[in-house]
């Protein structure tokens, strides 16, 4: 089967779903193709000199074909339309490619649609998804119903293009609860297309320590990080930005280490809370590390902690066999019963109190098995591409009056 996954932006050292799925449905046997622009992930963002420039490189990378992990990148020319992203020639690379299978991950970006018209044009079975959640779409937080030109707004801009995108798509998949309810309220994806799909793991990569090598390498990294065996390690991965808010998890340590508890903070990344991060009590800072170095660190902790928005790191450190703690409002982690614990989002006082819920080594150690091993059962990345491949599979047969040919089973 000659698969296509489009994403408007794409980064190499980074662990998002466009580097992890592509990866995997190639590791199952089937010829994999990514279109990109030349964009790096949150280009636009006001954070990105200072938060992503030092680790990923401008902005704007050179367009590229290229062998990765498997199967084939292609970078084209970023444009932008009414200050949107577009990748030129899309539909040209489509044409050249003759794809059976075209997954994108989004149900309303300008690169879905042409991915949507590109359906109509050469026949491909077309995939979309949501990975939009309440925490970051505002119209989903209002406690109101919002005014006639937010409504008209949202189903010039939404609704009414998500609709004809949703009549030609076999499957929407939702990474979240919210992300369900997002996709059919706003988006207009009839709901018979959504289906829940939580993002995956690598668990060949992410998996808890198993052998002396791993364990040694844990306890080199906690030394070299200035860790003694009974100091409590609490992780946080990811930008160091307001939205992010590590810094509530700073605060919480500071506290709790002011009471004598054995608290201390590492945080990895970068972004404008670093200075504070690094001037807080017990806390320690690192800057962005490749993806494959992430598993030490994680292993090396003891607690992860995302104190405000979501972010797949989340689900990469359960692997490793920690326990998690997260704003409570979330939804991403539902389906890891037994392994985190919510927060009451921003609140350094109910942050302390969680922490210390998970003081003792064998309620972390009871927790952080409990979330290792429904990630390792339920959401590898080899789990979730072998379902998306079963979904492929049933479209195209459904196409084609009921079978496959051999080449594209």
């Amino acid at each position: 089967m000659r698969i296509v996954i489009i994403e408007q932006w794409f980064s190499e050292k980074m662990g998002y779903i466009e580097n992890c799925l592509p990866k995997a449905l190639a590791a199952l046997g089937h010829e994999v193709h990514v279109l990109t622009s030349t964009a790096q992930v949150y280009l636009d963002a006001p954070f990105y000199r200072d938060v992503y420039e030092p680790y990923l490189g401008p902005a704007v990378a050179a367009p590229a074909e290229k062998s990765l992990d498997g199967f084939t990148l292609h970078r084209l020319p970023l444009e932008r339309w009414h200050g949107r992203l577009r990748i030129q020639g899309l539909l040209g690379a489509l044409r050249a490619l003759r794809p059976d299978v075209v997954q994108t991950f989004h149900a309303t970006t300008l690169t879905t649609y042409m991915a949507a018209l590109g359906r109509l044009i050469y026949g491909y079975r077309l995939f979309t998804g949501n990975h939009n959640v309440k925490s970051v779409f505002a119209p989903a937080r209002l406690t109101e119903p919002p005014r006639l030109a937010a409504r008209v707004s949202l189903l010039v801009k939404l609704s009414l293009p998500g609709r004809a995108v949703g009549c030609l798509t076999e499957k929407c998949y939702a990474v979240t609860p919210d992300a369900v309810d997002i996709a059919t309220r706003f988006y207009g994806v009839p709901a018979a297309k959504v289906q829940l799909s939580p993002l995956g793991v690598d668990t060949a990569l992410f998996c808890p320590p198993h052998d002396e090598l791993t364990y040694a390498a844990c306890k080199a990294l906690r030394q070299q990080l200035g860790f003694t065996e009974s100091d409590i390690v609490c992780i946080y991965t990811g930008r160091f930005t307001a939205t992010k808010n590590p810094d509530c998890l700073a605060m919480a340590v500071a506290s709790l280490r002011d009471q004598g508890r054995a608290f201390r903070g590492l945080f990895v990344g970068e972004g404008p809370q670093a200075e504070v991060l690094t001037a807080s009590p017990g806390c320690v800072v690192r800057p962005f590390a490749p993806y494959h170095e992430l598993p030490t660190y994680y292993r090396a902790a003891d607690i992860g902690v995302w104190p405000m928005e979501e972010s797949t790191s989340m689900l990469d450190a359960a692997a490793c066999g920690l326990p998690l703690i997260t704003n409570g409002r979330l939804q991403a982690l539902d389906h890891l019963v037994g392994g985190w614990l919510p927060y009451q989002a921003g609140d350094v006082t109910d942050m302390q109190r969680t922490l210390l819920v998970l003081q003792e080594a064998e309620q972390r150690q009871r927790m952080g098995q409990a979330g290792a091993e429904v990630i390792r059962r339920q959401y590898s990345w080899d789990t979730i591409a072998s379902r998306r491949l079963a979904d492929y599979e049933a479209a195209l047969r459904s196409a084609k009056g009921g079978h496959l040919s051999k080449d594209e089973g």
